[in-house]
């Protein structure tokens, strides 16, 4: 009886082996070529790609957060993903594109007063206000970001995968 007992526990053991080993062959991980189908959006719902891309997980021939989000993903399942600036192309931002704009020359050229816009355009080029600072002689600057969005906001991917290697 305590020999059969032990054989199968034995048997148990080694299927749960088994099926670990199995599972964790379906998941993604580095070093597959992965393709995966995803759709880009912006935090306040604004979409700006749909596509595909077929790339080696961590070879750095994707964005580091669409690269490290894919690991451990099996095929078929769906993901969100945050990417933070830093894992998409934040390394692009500059800083002499954030502009001082006198608080009473702006409110004439936008036709209002406050800050209460998100984004706005002055001379074709969008930005984003950045808040209101005083200069050294007291005055009322506001602060413009012109940065490509893509260099200071994060992105959502939805992303399925479709295919691994």
């Amino acid at each position: 009886m305590k020999k059969l007992t032990y054989s199968i526990l034995g048997l148990l053991m080694l299927s749960s082996l088994f099926l670990f080993w199995c599972n964790s062959a379906l998941n993604v991980k580095v070093g597959d070529t992965v393709t995966i189908q995803y759709t880009s959006t912006f935090p306040d719902g604004t979409s700006f790609e749909t596509s595909w891309a077929t790339f080696v997980v961590w070879s750095k021939q994707i964005i580091a957060g669409l690269d490290n989000g894919v690991v451990g993903m099996k095929v078929g399942k769906t993901k969100t993903i945050t990417v933070t600036p830093d894992q998409w192309y934040g390394s692009l931002y500059n800083t002499f594109q954030l502009q001082k704009i006198s608080k009473v020359l702006f409110d004439k050229m936008t036709g209002t007063t406050g800050d209460t816009a998100w984004v706005r355009t002055l001379a074709g080029i969008r930005g984003v206000l950045k808040g209101v600072e005083k200069d050294a002689q007291g005055n009322e600057m506001v602060l413009r970001d012109i940065n490509p969005r893509e260099t200071w906001d994060n992105v959502i991917y939805k992303v399925t995968l479709v295919s691994k290697k």
